[in-house]
Protein backbone atom coordinates (compact mmCIF):
# COMPACT_ATOMS: atom_id res chain seq x y z
CA UNK A 1 0.00 0.00 0.00
CA UNK A 2 1.29 3.48 -0.80
CA UNK A 3 2.44 5.54 2.16
CA UNK A 4 1.41 9.16 2.55
CA UNK A 5 4.85 10.23 1.35
CA UNK A 6 4.54 8.05 -1.77
CA UNK A 7 1.12 9.51 -2.54
CA UNK A 8 2.52 13.03 -2.17
CA UNK A 9 5.51 12.30 -4.39
CA UNK A 10 3.27 10.76 -7.05
CA UNK A 11 0.85 13.70 -7.02
CA UNK A 12 3.40 16.53 -6.92
CA UNK A 13 6.20 15.25 -9.16
CA UNK A 14 6.13 17.23 -12.40
CA UNK A 15 4.07 20.17 -11.15
CA UNK A 16 5.21 23.71 -11.92
CA UNK A 17 6.00 26.35 -9.31
CA UNK A 18 6.23 29.88 -10.70
CA UNK A 19 7.15 28.52 -14.11
CA UNK A 20 9.77 26.05 -12.84
CA UNK A 21 9.16 22.30 -13.00
CA UNK A 22 9.30 20.61 -9.60
CA UNK A 23 10.85 17.18 -9.13
CA UNK A 24 9.75 15.30 -6.01
CA UNK A 25 11.61 12.18 -4.83
CA UNK A 26 11.50 10.20 -1.62
CA UNK A 27 14.39 10.77 0.81
CA UNK A 28 15.57 7.88 3.00
CA UNK A 29 17.59 9.47 5.78
CA UNK A 30 19.08 6.32 7.30
CA UNK A 31 20.65 5.37 3.96
CA UNK A 32 22.28 8.79 3.54
CA UNK A 33 25.84 8.93 4.95
CA UNK A 34 25.55 12.72 5.44
CA UNK A 35 22.44 12.49 7.61
CA UNK A 36 24.26 11.65 10.84
CA UNK A 37 26.79 14.48 10.55
CA UNK A 38 24.81 17.29 8.91
CA UNK A 39 22.38 19.24 11.13
CA UNK A 40 20.58 20.61 8.05
CA UNK A 41 19.74 17.08 6.93
CA UNK A 42 18.67 16.10 10.44
CA UNK A 43 16.12 18.93 10.46
CA UNK A 44 14.28 17.49 7.47
CA UNK A 45 10.81 16.26 8.38
CA UNK A 46 10.84 17.93 11.78
CA UNK A 47 7.18 18.96 11.46
CA UNK A 48 5.83 15.57 10.34
CA UNK A 49 2.98 14.60 12.64
CA UNK A 50 2.67 18.11 14.12
CA UNK A 51 -0.89 18.96 13.15
CA UNK A 52 -0.64 22.35 14.82
CA UNK A 53 2.20 23.47 12.52
CA UNK A 54 1.21 25.77 9.64
CA UNK A 55 3.74 26.71 6.99
CA UNK A 56 4.28 30.45 6.63
CA UNK A 57 4.64 31.02 2.86
CA UNK A 58 6.19 34.46 3.48
CA UNK A 59 9.23 32.85 5.11
CA UNK A 60 9.50 29.66 3.09
CA UNK A 61 13.05 28.87 1.96
CA UNK A 62 13.54 26.16 -0.70
CA UNK A 63 15.88 23.32 0.22
CA UNK A 64 19.39 23.90 -1.10
CA UNK A 65 18.95 27.65 -1.69
CA UNK A 66 21.25 29.95 0.25
CA UNK A 67 19.53 32.31 2.71
CA UNK A 68 18.71 35.73 1.31
CA UNK A 69 20.91 38.41 2.96
CA UNK A 70 19.15 41.19 4.86
CA UNK A 71 17.98 44.00 2.61
CA UNK A 72 19.62 47.38 3.02
CA UNK A 73 17.42 50.20 4.21
CA UNK A 74 15.51 51.79 1.40
CA UNK A 75 14.74 55.38 0.77
CA UNK A 76 11.30 56.58 1.86
CA UNK A 77 10.38 57.20 -1.75
CA UNK A 78 10.94 53.56 -2.71
CA UNK A 79 8.26 50.93 -2.28
CA UNK A 80 9.18 47.86 -0.23
CA UNK A 81 8.87 44.39 -1.71
CA UNK A 82 6.52 41.95 -0.02
CA UNK A 83 7.11 38.31 -0.80
CA UNK A 84 3.87 36.51 -1.54
CA UNK A 85 3.20 32.79 -1.95
CA UNK A 86 3.81 31.69 -5.55
CA UNK A 87 1.18 30.16 -7.76
CA UNK A 88 1.24 26.36 -7.76
CA UNK A 89 0.20 24.58 -10.94
CA UNK A 90 -0.33 20.84 -10.68
CA UNK A 91 0.36 18.48 -13.59
CA UNK A 92 -2.59 17.44 -15.67
CA UNK A 93 -3.68 14.57 -13.43
CA UNK A 94 -7.33 15.69 -13.18
CA UNK A 95 -7.14 15.37 -9.40
CA UNK A 96 -10.14 17.59 -8.78
CA UNK A 97 -10.86 20.77 -6.89
CA UNK A 98 -10.58 19.01 -3.57
CA UNK A 99 -6.89 18.42 -4.16
CA UNK A 100 -6.25 22.10 -4.74
CA UNK A 101 -8.27 23.07 -1.67
CA UNK A 102 -6.09 20.76 0.40
CA UNK A 103 -2.99 22.80 -0.54
CA UNK A 104 -4.95 26.00 0.04
CA UNK A 105 -5.56 24.87 3.62
CA UNK A 106 -1.83 24.24 4.04
CA UNK A 107 -1.18 27.85 3.09
CA UNK A 108 -3.37 29.05 5.94
CA UNK A 109 -6.07 30.37 3.65
CA UNK A 110 -3.71 32.66 1.74
CA UNK A 111 -4.80 33.43 -1.79
CA UNK A 112 -2.39 32.95 -4.69
CA UNK A 113 -0.70 36.26 -5.51
CA UNK A 114 -0.93 37.10 -9.17
CA UNK A 115 0.91 40.40 -9.69
CA UNK A 116 4.26 39.61 -8.01
CA UNK A 117 5.98 36.31 -8.73
CA UNK A 118 9.34 35.15 -7.32
CA UNK A 119 12.04 35.18 -9.98
CA UNK A 120 13.41 31.71 -10.74
CA UNK A 121 16.78 31.68 -12.42
CA UNK A 122 17.07 29.42 -15.49
CA UNK A 123 19.80 27.42 -13.74
CA UNK A 124 17.38 26.57 -10.93
CA UNK A 125 14.75 25.09 -13.19
CA UNK A 126 14.64 21.33 -13.20
CA UNK A 127 15.53 19.73 -16.49
CA UNK A 128 12.74 17.45 -17.60
CA UNK A 129 13.95 14.68 -19.91
CA UNK A 130 11.63 13.59 -22.68
CA UNK A 131 9.62 10.44 -21.98
CA UNK A 132 11.77 7.38 -22.47
CA UNK A 133 10.79 4.22 -24.31
CA UNK A 134 10.21 2.54 -20.94
CA UNK A 135 7.18 4.70 -20.22
CA UNK A 136 3.83 3.30 -21.34
CA UNK A 137 2.15 5.15 -24.18
CA UNK A 138 -1.38 6.50 -23.83
CA UNK A 139 -2.65 3.62 -25.97
CA UNK A 140 -0.93 1.08 -23.70
CA UNK A 141 -2.47 2.71 -20.63
CA UNK A 142 -5.84 2.61 -22.37
CA UNK A 143 -5.44 -1.08 -23.19
CA UNK A 144 -4.53 -1.86 -19.58
CA UNK A 145 -7.62 -0.09 -18.26
CA UNK A 146 -9.85 -1.80 -20.82
CA UNK A 147 -8.55 -5.23 -19.84
CA UNK A 148 -8.53 -4.99 -16.06
CA UNK A 149 -11.28 -2.57 -15.00
CA UNK A 150 -15.06 -2.30 -15.01
CA UNK A 151 -17.28 0.73 -14.35
CA UNK A 152 -17.80 1.45 -10.67
CA UNK A 153 -21.21 0.79 -9.15
CA UNK A 154 -21.77 3.26 -6.34
CA UNK A 155 -22.97 1.50 -3.18
CA UNK A 156 -26.11 2.70 -1.46
CA UNK A 157 -25.40 5.07 1.42
CA UNK A 158 -27.32 4.25 4.62
CA UNK A 159 -29.71 6.95 5.76
CA UNK A 160 -28.07 9.53 7.98
CA UNK A 161 -24.52 8.82 6.80
CA UNK A 162 -22.69 11.33 4.62
CA UNK A 163 -19.36 9.55 4.29
CA UNK A 164 -18.45 8.87 0.66
CA UNK A 165 -15.83 6.32 -0.48
CA UNK A 166 -12.54 7.93 -1.46
CA UNK A 167 -10.01 7.38 -4.19
CA UNK A 168 -6.83 6.44 -2.31
CA UNK A 169 -4.67 7.94 -5.08
CA UNK A 170 -5.87 11.55 -4.96
CA UNK A 171 -7.80 11.30 -1.64
CA UNK A 172 -10.92 12.89 -3.17
CA UNK A 173 -14.40 11.41 -2.95
CA UNK A 174 -15.17 8.95 -5.73
CA UNK A 175 -18.46 10.76 -6.32
CA UNK A 176 -16.74 14.11 -6.89
CA UNK A 177 -17.43 14.99 -10.53
CA UNK A 178 -14.48 17.39 -10.70
CA UNK A 179 -11.88 14.71 -9.92
CA UNK A 180 -11.80 13.09 -13.37
CA UNK A 181 -11.49 14.19 -16.97
CA UNK A 182 -14.79 15.08 -18.61
CA UNK A 183 -13.59 13.91 -22.04
CA UNK A 184 -12.43 10.49 -20.86
CA UNK A 185 -13.64 7.56 -22.92
CA UNK A 186 -14.00 5.59 -19.69
CA UNK A 187 -16.44 5.83 -16.83
CA UNK A 188 -15.43 8.54 -14.32
CA UNK A 189 -14.72 5.85 -11.70
CA UNK A 190 -13.42 2.35 -12.38
CA UNK A 191 -13.16 -0.79 -10.27
CA UNK A 192 -10.35 -3.32 -10.71
CA UNK A 193 -12.00 -6.50 -11.91
CA UNK A 194 -10.40 -8.90 -9.41
CA UNK A 195 -9.89 -7.09 -6.11
CA UNK A 196 -12.78 -4.65 -6.91
CA UNK A 197 -11.03 -1.65 -5.32
CA UNK A 198 -12.18 1.56 -7.02
CA UNK A 199 -10.40 4.70 -8.21
CA UNK A 200 -10.91 7.65 -10.54
CA UNK A 201 -10.12 6.65 -14.11
CA UNK A 202 -7.90 9.72 -14.53
CA UNK A 203 -5.90 8.73 -11.44
CA UNK A 204 -5.42 5.19 -12.76
CA UNK A 205 -4.28 6.57 -16.11
CA UNK A 206 -1.69 8.76 -14.35
CA UNK A 207 -0.57 5.80 -12.24
CA UNK A 208 0.04 3.63 -15.32
CA UNK A 209 1.78 6.48 -17.14
CA UNK A 210 4.28 6.82 -14.29
CA UNK A 211 5.09 3.09 -14.22
CA UNK A 212 8.09 1.60 -16.05
CA UNK A 213 5.81 -0.82 -17.93
CA UNK A 214 2.09 -1.01 -18.77
CA UNK A 215 1.02 -2.88 -15.66
CA UNK A 216 -1.32 -1.79 -12.90
CA UNK A 217 -0.74 -2.46 -9.21
CA UNK A 218 -3.67 -1.80 -6.91
CA UNK A 219 -2.64 0.98 -4.48
CA UNK A 220 -4.83 -0.61 -1.79
CA UNK A 221 -3.98 -4.33 -1.81
CA UNK A 222 -0.92 -4.40 -4.15
CA UNK A 223 -2.44 -6.97 -6.52
CA UNK A 224 -0.71 -6.69 -9.90
CA UNK A 225 -2.67 -6.60 -13.17
CA UNK A 226 -0.62 -7.34 -16.25
CA UNK A 227 3.10 -8.17 -16.33
CA UNK A 228 5.25 -5.96 -14.17
CA UNK A 229 8.77 -5.32 -15.42
CA UNK A 230 11.55 -3.54 -13.57
CA UNK A 231 14.84 -1.83 -14.31
CA UNK A 232 17.50 -4.51 -13.85
CA UNK A 233 20.58 -3.59 -15.90
CA UNK A 234 21.05 -5.67 -19.04
CA UNK A 235 24.71 -6.64 -18.43
CA UNK A 236 24.01 -9.30 -15.81
CA UNK A 237 23.65 -13.06 -15.65
CA UNK A 238 21.95 -15.50 -13.27
CA UNK A 239 22.77 -19.17 -12.77
CA UNK A 240 22.72 -21.82 -10.06
CA UNK A 241 24.26 -25.09 -9.02
CA UNK A 242 23.28 -27.97 -6.73
CA UNK A 243 25.22 -28.72 -3.54
CA UNK A 244 25.14 -31.91 -1.49
CA UNK A 245 25.43 -30.01 1.79
CA UNK A 246 22.33 -28.98 3.72
CA UNK A 247 21.18 -25.62 5.04
CA UNK A 248 20.51 -25.12 8.76
CA UNK A 249 16.84 -25.94 9.31
CA UNK A 250 16.68 -28.02 6.10
CA UNK A 251 18.78 -31.05 6.93
CA UNK A 252 16.62 -33.40 4.86
CA UNK A 253 17.72 -32.02 1.48
CA UNK A 254 20.61 -30.47 -0.42
CA UNK A 255 21.16 -26.82 -1.33
CA UNK A 256 20.57 -24.65 -4.41
CA UNK A 257 23.31 -22.04 -4.70
CA UNK A 258 22.37 -19.03 -6.87
CA UNK A 259 24.96 -16.89 -8.63
CA UNK A 260 24.49 -13.29 -9.83
CA UNK A 261 27.08 -11.42 -11.89
CA UNK A 262 27.12 -7.97 -13.53
CA UNK A 263 29.62 -5.99 -15.56
CA UNK A 264 29.68 -2.17 -15.73
CA UNK A 265 27.38 -0.53 -18.24
CA UNK A 266 25.53 2.66 -19.17
CA UNK A 267 22.21 3.56 -17.60
CA UNK A 268 19.14 3.63 -19.78
CA UNK A 269 16.22 6.08 -19.70
CA UNK A 270 14.54 4.03 -16.95
CA UNK A 271 17.45 4.58 -14.54
CA UNK A 272 18.24 7.52 -12.21
CA UNK A 273 21.07 8.98 -14.38
CA UNK A 274 20.54 8.06 -18.06
CA UNK A 275 23.78 8.04 -20.05
CA UNK A 276 25.98 7.65 -16.95
CA UNK A 277 27.86 4.52 -16.00
CA UNK A 278 26.54 2.13 -13.37
CA UNK A 279 28.89 0.07 -11.22
CA UNK A 280 28.35 -3.47 -9.90
CA UNK A 281 29.70 -3.28 -6.35
CA UNK A 282 30.09 -6.53 -4.40
CA UNK A 283 29.62 -8.89 -7.35
CA UNK A 284 29.51 -11.77 -7.96
CA UNK A 285 26.87 -12.41 -5.30
CA UNK A 286 25.42 -15.67 -4.09
CA UNK A 287 22.17 -16.73 -2.45
CA UNK A 288 20.89 -20.04 -1.10
CA UNK A 289 17.67 -22.07 -1.24
CA UNK A 290 16.86 -25.51 0.12
CA UNK A 291 16.67 -28.12 -2.64
CA UNK A 292 13.18 -29.33 -1.74
CA UNK A 293 9.76 -28.79 -3.31
CA UNK A 294 9.24 -25.33 -1.83
CA UNK A 295 12.80 -24.29 -2.63
CA UNK A 296 12.41 -25.38 -6.26
CA UNK A 297 9.21 -23.35 -6.56
CA UNK A 298 11.13 -20.36 -5.18
CA UNK A 299 13.88 -21.03 -7.74
CA UNK A 300 11.40 -20.71 -10.61
CA UNK A 301 9.91 -17.60 -9.02
CA UNK A 302 13.33 -15.96 -8.81
CA UNK A 303 14.09 -16.78 -12.45
CA UNK A 304 10.76 -15.19 -13.38
CA UNK A 305 11.77 -12.11 -11.37
CA UNK A 306 15.10 -12.07 -13.20
CA UNK A 307 13.44 -12.33 -16.62
CA UNK A 308 11.09 -9.46 -15.72
CA UNK A 309 14.05 -7.33 -14.52
CA UNK A 310 12.76 -7.20 -10.93
CA UNK A 311 15.60 -8.65 -8.85
CA UNK A 312 18.04 -5.74 -9.19
CA UNK A 313 17.96 -2.07 -10.08
CA UNK A 314 20.31 0.93 -10.22
CA UNK A 315 20.47 3.30 -7.27
CA UNK A 316 22.35 4.15 -4.08
CA UNK A 317 24.13 1.35 -2.27
CA UNK A 318 22.91 1.15 1.33
CA UNK A 319 26.21 -0.51 2.28
CA UNK A 320 28.63 2.03 0.77
CA UNK A 321 26.43 5.09 0.17
CA UNK A 322 27.69 5.19 -3.43
CA UNK A 323 25.27 6.27 -6.17
CA UNK A 324 24.79 4.62 -9.58
CA UNK A 325 25.32 1.08 -8.24
CA UNK A 326 23.57 -2.17 -9.01
CA UNK A 327 21.44 -2.86 -5.92
CA UNK A 328 18.88 -5.36 -4.68
CA UNK A 329 15.26 -4.48 -5.44
CA UNK A 330 13.20 -5.49 -2.37
CA UNK A 331 13.09 -9.22 -3.05
CA UNK A 332 14.92 -10.56 -0.02
CA UNK A 333 17.38 -13.42 -0.46
CA UNK A 334 19.48 -15.44 1.98
CA UNK A 335 23.05 -14.54 1.06
CA UNK A 336 24.73 -16.57 3.80
CA UNK A 337 24.40 -20.17 4.90
CA UNK A 338 24.77 -19.29 8.57
CA UNK A 339 25.76 -16.37 10.75
CA UNK A 340 24.27 -12.92 10.27
CA UNK A 341 20.93 -11.35 9.42
CA UNK A 342 20.50 -12.81 5.93
CA UNK A 343 21.18 -16.45 6.77
CA UNK A 344 19.56 -19.69 7.88
CA UNK A 345 17.83 -21.12 9.86
CA UNK A 346 14.60 -19.19 9.22
CA UNK A 347 11.36 -21.16 9.28
CA UNK A 348 9.39 -18.25 7.78
CA UNK A 349 11.74 -17.42 4.93
CA UNK A 350 10.21 -19.33 2.01
CA UNK A 351 6.75 -18.00 2.91
CA UNK A 352 8.10 -14.46 3.14
CA UNK A 353 9.90 -14.88 -0.20
CA UNK A 354 6.64 -16.02 -1.82
CA UNK A 355 4.98 -12.84 -0.49
CA UNK A 356 7.82 -10.70 -1.88
CA UNK A 357 7.36 -12.28 -5.30
CA UNK A 358 3.57 -11.95 -5.16
CA UNK A 359 4.00 -8.24 -4.39
CA UNK A 360 5.74 -7.92 -7.77
CA UNK A 361 2.99 -9.87 -9.53
CA UNK A 362 4.75 -13.24 -9.56
CA UNK A 363 1.95 -15.39 -8.18
CA UNK A 364 1.83 -19.09 -7.41
CA UNK A 365 -0.08 -19.63 -10.67
CA UNK A 366 2.69 -17.88 -12.63
CA UNK A 367 5.33 -19.99 -10.89
CA UNK A 368 3.44 -23.23 -11.63
CA UNK A 369 3.17 -22.23 -15.30
CA UNK A 370 6.91 -21.51 -15.42
CA UNK A 371 7.67 -24.91 -13.88
CA UNK A 372 5.55 -26.55 -16.56
CA UNK A 373 7.42 -24.73 -19.35
CA UNK A 374 10.88 -25.38 -17.87
CA UNK A 375 10.76 -28.76 -16.10
CA UNK A 376 14.54 -29.26 -16.39
CA UNK A 377 15.58 -25.86 -14.96
CA UNK A 378 16.84 -27.32 -11.66
CA UNK A 379 19.30 -29.63 -13.44
CA UNK A 380 20.33 -27.22 -16.24
CA UNK A 381 21.62 -24.57 -13.87
CA UNK A 382 20.45 -21.58 -15.93
CA UNK A 383 17.69 -20.38 -18.23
Amino acid sequence: MRSGAENAAFALNGCTLSGATVTVILYFNLSDPQFFSNPAYQSLGQHIGNDHHVMDPNHFQPWGVAPVPPMASVAPTQSTFSLQPPTLTLPNYNLGSGFGSMFQSFLGGAQPFQSVQPVVQPSQQAAVPPPGPHQPSSSQASDTLSQYTVPWVQPATPAGEDDQPQCSICLCDLGDNSSYSADSSYAPVLSLNSCVHSFHSACLTALISNSPSPFLQCPTCKKVYGIRTGTRPSTGSMSHRLLQSSLPGHTDCGTIELHFQFTPGIQGPEHPSPGHYYTPVGFPRTAFLPDNQEGQKALHGLYLAWEQRLLFTVGRSITTGQDNCVTWNDIHLKTKVTGGEHSYPDDQYLGNLAQDLAGFGITEAEISSHMGRHPDLRDKGRM
